[in-house]
């Protein structure tokens, strides 16, 4: 018998090399972490450099350097001018010590971030994280114990503090306000912005015992010690008893269904009557969104134990606890992915 040849048809050219790019999206996050851990964005603010020149200024090889850089202009991370000489542009600002995704950049390439995603067909499979048995144990602890894996998340959720306070300031009444309760806090600054509209309010700090103690010295900084008080403790637990003003910034994107509807009932119980929730989160839009930034962000979710919620669906959690979804504030600033505030009181 003759065998038979199978003609395989010559693939899209274009739709290959997107897939392709797609592929290689690991080693492209690589080249921007580079970029960003060398500090090129800095030295190429100042002017155009060649690869020798930023090789003498970062200790490293004249010829990986070089490769560095054409990949990343490539990427559209920097320009190359000519043949030696590569210069920034907006994207590279984006990179550079201060800028927005610096630490994203960095935190994204963490060993925890490949070892999470490699567990993704079996999250897809079961609908949930496993990440516990890919770490060892539950992301939290693992962030306490790997800074930079926390470093990204942290900044992300200060560096929203611009935007949140004008928002809240101008559609959430906070002058009959009496106690502010901040459910995973932080450092407490955006606490201590809210209680300089709320004159009459004291504030409770509440987020995992370790970050509390070392609030403290920020409360101190930003002359809030008199009326923060830090208290340590999981929120998946208790939270604090007799606030009016629950704040929850990017907490439930970061649990599953089951933990934000346990979070959202314990304040609900904890709170006084009529009391408000405000709740800052990233949303998916409604109908087909193209770009995939935010989708790429549930993914992520998905291996950590979170999700992207679609206003909907944030408004079904807080109802099951008995919230009402009072209003929804789209924050513009955000930069990243879609924000929004939503104010939700208790019946």
């Amino acid at each position: 018998m003759v065998a038979q040849q199978i003609q395989r048809a010559a693939p899209d050219r274009e739709a290959f090399h997107d897939v392709l790019m797609v592929i290689l999206g690991q080693p492209a996050a690589a080249v921007a972490a580079a970029t960003a851990r060398l500090d090129l964005a800095d030295y190429l603010s100042e002017r155009p450099r060649t690869a020798v020149e930023l090789a003498s200024l970062t200790g490293t090889s004249p010829s990986g350097m070089f490769r560095l850089l054409r990949v990343a202009a490539a990427l559209g991370l920097l320009d190359q001018v000519d043949e030696a000489t590569f210069a920034r542009n907006a994207r590279t600002d984006c990179l550079k010590r201060g800028g927005p995704l610096r630490d994203i950049a960095i935190a994204a390439t963490d060993s925890s971030s490949s070892r999470l995603l490699e567990s993704l067909p079996d999250a897809i499979a079961k609908g949930r994280s496993v990440a516990e048995s890919v770490l060892g144990t539950d992301v939290w602890s693992y962030r306490d114990a790997h800074p930079n894996a926390r470093m990204a998340l942290m900044d992300r959720l200060v560096d929203l503090d611009d935007g949140l306070v004008p928002a809240i300031r101008d559609h959430v009444d906070l002058t009959s306000v009496r106690c502010i309760v901040s459910i995973g806090g932080g450092t407490g600054r955006l606490l201590a912005s809210l209680l300089r509209l709320a004159p009459a309010a004291r504030g409770i700090l509440f987020d995992r015992p370790h970050i509390a103690a070392t609030s403290r010295r920020d409360l101190a900084s930003l002359g809030m010690a008199g009326r923060i008080k830090s208290v340590g403790g999981d929120f998946l637990e208790r939270v604090p008893e007799g606030g009016d003003l629950y704040l929850l910034k990017g907490v439930l994107h970061d649990l599953d269904d089951d933990s934000a509807c346990w979070l959202l009932d314990s304040c609900y119980m904890a709170a006084a009557p009529r009391s408000m929730l405000l709740a800052i989160e990233s949303v998916i839009p409604d109908g087909i969104q193209p770009d995939p930034v935010t989708h790429l962000f549930d993914i992520n979710a998905l291996v950590t134990a979170g999700r992207e919620r679609r206003i909907v669906e944030v408004e079904e959690l807080m109802n099951s606890s008995g919230y009402l979804l009072e209003s929804v504030v789209p924050l513009e600033t955000m930069g990243i992915e879609q924000a929004a505030l939503l104010v939700g009181r208790r019946s």
